[in-house]
């Protein structure tokens, strides 16, 4: 008889094999989003080849297939490794702001914490509450109904103009907070909230992110933990929980902000350079990405500078 862990491998090869069935250049709107992801990755990664980037986005597109599979499946998150300070995800931790991005399986944290009896509040952006508000529902009710578990869960959206007194009543009334701190097509920074953002290294490059989550942390003293997921090649799911970032009592909350963004970009670049054909967010990151400086000064205008791929099409 099969085990848990051998039923679920078996099933990603299910998963696997229907994908490699699909003709993707033919699916449309293939072109234009390879072209994004090729020229983003270019500009943030450049010691990347251009002749790996069609690898790299076909396995990309997979990772969403299996992330969406993972989702579906309640044993996913019983089978995931925990590396780190994973103490952090347990619910005698206590309130917690848990930091992640759009690598790997992502939507697994949530899962795991949920089935550790932690009260959750997942903020995410209006589209991805759109796309996967119902699945990620389904999910956990299913997990409630599986364990007897009688914890709270709930979605805000990043959008409501209610969002940040939101999520802050539920941070004092002692839930934790799951959020993306690598941003969402629909939270990029607009002409009209640049104040909510604030500017980070990221790689050789700056990206705008918002600040929100050091605001809320610094408010309420409450930690944020950076929590890294992604798939190893055997296809084990891990979440690796970094180092907690904790606010000081009466430190300068502006200064917090910028310190505590910058870490969570600074933790995750290492695991981006090891496993970037998983992270969707070179989907979108171009809108966060501010002009290079080139060497005569002068700035360009808008994220990022498509560069054309002689080699592909030579």
């Amino acid at each position: 008889m099969l085990t848990a862990k051998q039923l679920y491998k078996q099933e990603l090869e299910n998963c696997r094999k229907h994908f490699e069935q699909v003709d993707l250049e033919k699916e449309q709107g293939y072109l234009m989003k390879f072209t994004t992801f090729s020229a983003t990755v270019g500009n943030l990664l450049p010691e990347i080849p251009r002749d790996n980037h069609a690898t790299m986005f076909s396995q990309l597109l997979l990772q969403q297939v299996l992330t969406t599979f993972d989702q579906q499946c309640l044993t996913a998150g019983d089978l995931v490794k925990q590396r780190g300070a994973h103490k952090m995800l347990k619910k005698e931790a206590g309130p917690r702001i848990y930091c992640t991005y759009h690598l790997g399986s992502y939507r697994l944290l949530t899962s795991v914490l949920f089935r550790q009896g932690v009260d959750c509040v997942l903020l995410v952006g209006s589209n991805m509450n759109r796309t996967q508000g119902d699945g990620m529902a389904e999910h956990i009710e299913g997990l409630r109904k599986k364990h007897g578990l009688t914890n709270v869960f709930r979605v805000v959206e990043t959008g409501s103009p209610s969002a940040g007194l939101t999520v802050l009543r539920e941070l004092k009334a002692g839930r934790s907070l799951i959020v993306y701190v690598d941003g969402s097509p629909e939270t990029a920074p607009g002409a009209s909230d640049e104040s909510q953002f604030l500017s980070v290294r990221f790689g050789n490059r700056r990206v705008k992110t918002r600040k929100g989550v050091g605001y809320l942390s610094h408010a309420t003293g409450i930690p944020i933990v950076p929590v890294v997921s992604y798939r190893q090649p055997d296809m084990t799911n891990v979440l690796h929980c970094l180092k907690s970032i904790k606010p000081i009592v009466q430190s300068d909350r502006e200064i917090y902000c910028q310190e505590a963004m910058q870490q969570l970009y600074d933790a995750f670049w290492p695991f981006l350079n090891q496993y970037p054909e998983q992270w969707e967010g070179w989907n979108y990151i171009h809108s966060f990405l501010e002009p290079e400086m080139p060497k005569n000064g002068i700035s360009r205008r808008g994220g990022f500078r498509p560069a054309f791929n002689e080699e592909r099409y030579s």
